[in-house]
This record gives C-alpha cells, structure tokens and sequence, in this order.
C-alpha cells in the first residue's frame, strides 16, 4: 500500500523512489524544517516483527554517528510506538552507480579505481567507527549531480535474520554476486567480508562484469565458494598487474588473506594511484561524471605520459620486467603510441645484444678452459722429460736452507748482483740467477751480519700490515609515509619532495629522522612535524596535515538576518567580511572537503537552511536562492 500523500511523523510523502525486497524509498518532505528529505520504511511484514525493530533502532543509532562526505547521511528514525518503521536520510539528486554504469563504464581502469578509493574510504571511516555495511553494491551507491559519490543503506542488513535473507523474495535479487563466502556459509563475518564485495563491485567497474555470474542463485553461491574467476586482465588489457594484485587480494577465498579492513584498500589504491599522478581523486572524479567522454581523452594521455616516464626510468634501472609492463600497458591505452614502440623495439634489441654477448663469453670461457687444460699438458710432458734442477744449499746464519729442485721458467739474464745480498735475492727468485762460478763447487752463499735486529724465530720478513677496511655505509631502508589529506614531505634538512602525495614511499638510512609535512594552499604555515625512528620493515608513518580553518560567507540575504554555523551565528551583512572559520573534523582529515550545517533565520522565520560543502583555505559563499 502507497503512503504518497500520507504524513509519517513530521514528513510527508511526496512520492515513491524505489522499492526493494526490504523496504519502500519515498521522497519526503520535513515539515519542521522544510527541507527534502528520502524516507525508507520497511515493509510491514517486518515492521511488525519486534526483534526487526530492535535491530532497526539499534544499527540505525549507529550509523547516524558517521559523518562522512561520501556517506549518505541519516537524520532520524522512527520509534518504538511509530506504526512504521522507517529512516529518514538526506534526499540526493542524481541516480545509482548501477544506473550510471550501464549507460557509461568507468574507464580506464584507473577511473574504477579512484571511485573506489572513495567508497573505501567511506567505509574505511565506518569500520573505525565499528560499523559494518554487509550489502554493498552498486545499487547501494549514489552519483550525485555534481559528481560527489555516496554510501547507502548502512547495517539495513543486519536487520534481517540469515533465514529471512536467503529465503525472502527479492532480498537477494543483485546481492549474492557480491556476497563474502563466510556470509554465504552462514560464519560470523567482519570488515573483510564487507572488503570481499568492494573487491566483486571493483571488478565490475574495471572489466564491466561480475566475477561469479551463474544462470541462478545457487550455482553463483557455489561460484564464489569455489573462487572461480577470470583473470580481469584477459578481458581488459589496460588493468595494470597491480590493480589486478588488488582486485586478488580483495577476493581471497579465506578472510585472513584479504585486507584486514577498508582502510587497508584504501591505502593499496592510493598508492597505485598516486603513482599515476592521480593524488587527489575525490577532485578528479566529479570532471568524469559531469564529462565522462572528454575526461577520459584527457586521462588517457596524461596516465599514457606518466607510465612512459615510468617506463624509461626503469629501462635506466635495468628493471626490464616492469618496464615491459609499463610500456604494454601505454600500448593497451594507445596501440599506436610510436614511442612506446621504439622503446619496445631497443630492449628487444638490447636483449639480442646481451644474449649474443653470453653465447661469446661462455664460448671464449671453453676456449679458454681448453687451452689452459692443453698448455698444462705439454707443461706436464715438459717437466717429465727435463732434468732436475740442481739442489741449491744455501747459508743464513746458523742454519742452511737447501732450494728445492723447482723448474723455473726462463726469464732474460740479467746482469749478476754486485754484493752477497742481490745473490740471496737471485738465489730465491731462481736457479738460474744463482752466482754460481764452478758448477763442481756447492753454491755456499756467505751472509753478512746486518745492523738491524734479528728477526723473531721462524719469520725471514716482517709480517704484512693489512689497511684497515673503510667502513661501508649504512644500508637505506624503504619507509612508507601515508599523508591525509596529501602532502610534501622533507627528512632532516633534506630537499621538500617534488610532488604532494597521499602516499610516499621512501629509502632513507635507519635510525631517528624529523619529518615534515606541508602544502602549499591547504595547510597551515607551519606543517606538521614529526621525528620518527625508523628501521628495515618497519610499519608505515601515519602524519596527518595541519589543515587551514575553512572559510564561509552568505550573499544576497537581509544584512540583519541572522546565521547560525554550528554554536556561532552572527548578521548576514557581516559575514562577506568576516567569514565563518569551520574547522575541518578530526575524523574528516582523510578528507579534504567536508560539509556544514546553517540555518539562516529573519524576522524570527527560518528563510534558508541546509548544507554548505566546504574546504581548508577556501572561501564557500552561500547566495540566495532568486
């Protein structure tokens, strides 16, 4: 039964919006403070039921408490002596993700990445809070009109008993493709499993279909039990093997092998992002949604420009496997990028030189190794057929040292030594030089005493000082430095980083460092400073900026209407001078804009009311509406 035109409480019912297996969606209107506003109430089949509303109240307390951009957020619910049971959330103008996607794709890849490091971070911010979605889908997700995506429908799962979920008309119409296995299993389940749909719901958006697909419910629940899914690259060959890595870690059959929670994906994403120069998506994605086709001319050649820059640089590197990805994936966007190509064409052609010059090294390695082997032959028949070399004694002191009989090999003749100490010398470099006058007279070499202190017992030479070794330096160690919003870093006195990233990834020796963080419009003067020790697999540093106050004026309103932000109000008139200052909320720093409720009254009348979005360090100016 319709309840347009009806009055739920202080809201009237305009008109339906959508109905599911759960409940029915109206567009509201609040009559207290004239605002529109979405109802859902459930069907009355689980109204009725005390335990649904139990539930209902409890995980709707619950998910009032986040605030979030990317959030839809909930106003009010109803009681425990309301007929009805119902939420009331904010009303948003635009139309599902599902909607959205089956008239555009979300592509490139990279496109269906930044959406879900927004929706990651979304949830991210609810499972801090200890809530848990457990039915995301595209369904479940709004495109606002300017581009601004939303979560809906927080915990209504949890309302629903497992039996009523698997048996309940509808319920499961568009949810089991993303269901988690733990859930199907009927196991307990966390915030992986809520990371097991975003990983289903990411394939989609990359590939344009659902991982397991079946022609019913049971054999697509056996699927995803089983895990049987296509690699997305077969089908799309611009996802790049790391968003693949992502999407596999997501969609790990045992719980313990996806990300531990949202903020985990979040994070991988930023990362791949960030690479691609794409640090800031919250900005980039409302161009995409308000101009799909010429945004993504536009990405293309800038992610196209950034992997070819990649790409040389790990030519340089002597990183061939990467390199060859990056450029595959420049060839996927564009096939007929020529420099790509030549790249190609000279590490192929590198890669022939190289293994030319192997086959030559080991064929002059054998040829070497033979000829050793027949030159250490003939020596051998050589010094079978030769006649020993006389015994030489040889005088030093007290003791007499007899040369052994060693065939030297011939050297040049030299001029005989001038005095007894070259005859030691020739004498031990070989027979040959001996000073041997008579060859029937032993060659007895006499010593003079010499000067200098007798050497120890059993050493003819001083012992050898070895140099001591130059130390080597320290080893770098690779630190990851996670920045919210996003930011320049500088390590001791070192140079500020080129780029503000969400994500930095660092080698810098181990041992305690000063980290600053800063940017350039958003944050206050002075950054945020940190000294942090750091050593090989350490964990990442989590540095959040300080953000710059956000500024808020009203235009086009009476002088002295009065406007209330948050506990401050003043006139309207004073406030093109002296402007608001919002402060960004500590749970929002992950965030750069964020919203603000203002109400701006006259004459004792509400005249306007609602939400400004505003963002550190820029001036939002609210204009009355004509």
């Amino acid at each position: 039964m319709s309840l347009v035109g009806r009055q739920i409480g202080r809201y009237r019912i305009l008109e339906q919006l959508g109905q599911g297996g759960m409940s029915v969606v109206y567009k509201g209107l609040d009559t207290t403070l004239d605002r529109e506003v979405a109802v859902k109430v459930l069907h009355p089949h689980l109204a009725q039921k005390p335990e649904s509303r139990k539930r209902l109240d409890r995980e709707a307390r619950a998910v009032a408490r986040l605030h979030h951009p990317n959030i839809l957020e909930v106003y009010d619910f109803s009681g425990a002596d309301s007929p009805e049971a119902y939420l009331v959330t904010e009303y948003i103008r635009g139309k599902t993700l599902r909607e959205f996607i089956s008239a555009e794709p979300l592509s490139p890849p990279e496109v269906a990445a930044m959406v879900m490091h927004e929706l990651a971070n979304a949830l991210a911010h609810a499972h801090e809070a200890g809530v848990l979605h457990r039915d995301l889908k595209p369904e479940n997700v709004m495109v606002r009109d300017d581009g601004v995506v939303k979560l809906t429908d927080f915990g209504i799962a949890k309302i629903l008993d497992r039996d009523e979920k698997m048996t309940m008309t509808g319920a499961l119409v568009g949810s089991p493709a993303h269901m988690a296995p733990e859930i199907i299993e009927g196991e307990e389940s966390g915030a992986e499993a809520d990371v097991f749909s975003l990983g289903t719901m990411l394939y989609l958006f990359v590939t344009g279909k659902l991982p397991f697909t079946a022609p019913n419910t049971t054999a697509t629940l056996k699927r995803i039990l089983d895990c049987a899914y296509e690699d997305p690259r077969q089908s799309v060959p611009t996802c790049s093997d790391e968003l693949a890595e992502i999407i596999g870690t997501c969609l790990q059959r045992q719980p313990g092998n996806r990300y531990p929670s949202a903020a985990k994906l979040r994070d991988a994403l930023a990362g791949l992002l960030s690479e691609l120069g794409l640090t800031r998506p919250h900005e980039e994605l409302p161009r995409f949604f308000l101009d799909p086709k010429g945004y993504r001319r536009d990405l293309v050649g800038r992610v196209t420009r950034t992997l070819l820059d990649r790409a040389r640089r790990l030519i340089g590197e002597k990183k061939a496997a990467r390199a060859l990805s990056a450029l595959n994936q420049v060839l996927a966007h564009d096939p007929t990028n020529a420099e790509a190509a030549g790249l190609l064409d000279a590490m192929k052609a590198r890669k022939l030189r190289e293994a030319r010059n192997r086959r030559l090294v080991r064929a002059a390695a054998a040829a070497g190794s033979a000829f050793v082997v027949g030159m250490a032959a003939l020596k051998g028949l050589s010094l079978a057929t030769r006649a020993p070399a006389p015994r030489v004694p040889l005088s030093f002191g007290p003791h007499e040292i007899v040369l052994a009989s060693v065939a030297w090999p011939q050297r040049e003749a030299r001029p005989p030594p001038s005095d007894d100490a070259g005859a030691v010398e020739a004498a031990l470099e070989g027979p040959q030089r001996a000073p041997v006058k008579d060859p029937a007279r032993p060659a007895t070499v006499a010593v003079k005493p010499s000067p200098l202190p007798a050497p120890p017992a059993g050493r003819l030479a001083p012992e050898r000082v070895e140099p001591a070794p130059t130390p080597a330096p320290p080893a770098l160690v690779d630190v990851v430095v996670n920045v919210r919003p996003f930011g320049y870093v500088t390590i001791d006195d070192g140079p500020r980083s080129v780029d503000a990233l969400a994500v930095h990834k660092l080698s810098i020796p181990p041992g305690v460092h000063r980290f600053l963080v800063t940017c350039d419009d958003y944050c206050d003067a002075g950054g945020a400073v940190r000294s942090e020790a750091v050593a090989a697999g350490g964990p990442p540093l989590n540095i959040v900026a300080p953000l710059k106050a956000s500024l808020l004026s009203f235009e086009g309103f009476p002088a002295d209407a009065v406007v209330q932000v948050g506990a401050e109000s003043r006139p309207a008139g004073l406030t093109l001078a002296t402007p608001f200052r919002v402060t960004t909320p500590s749970e929002g720093r992950r965030i750069m804009a964020h919203e603000v409720r203002y109400t701006v009254s006259h004459a004792g009348a509400v005249v306007a009311q609602g939400t400004a979005r505003v963002a550190p360090g820029k001036l939002e100016i609210v204009r009355r509406a004509p």
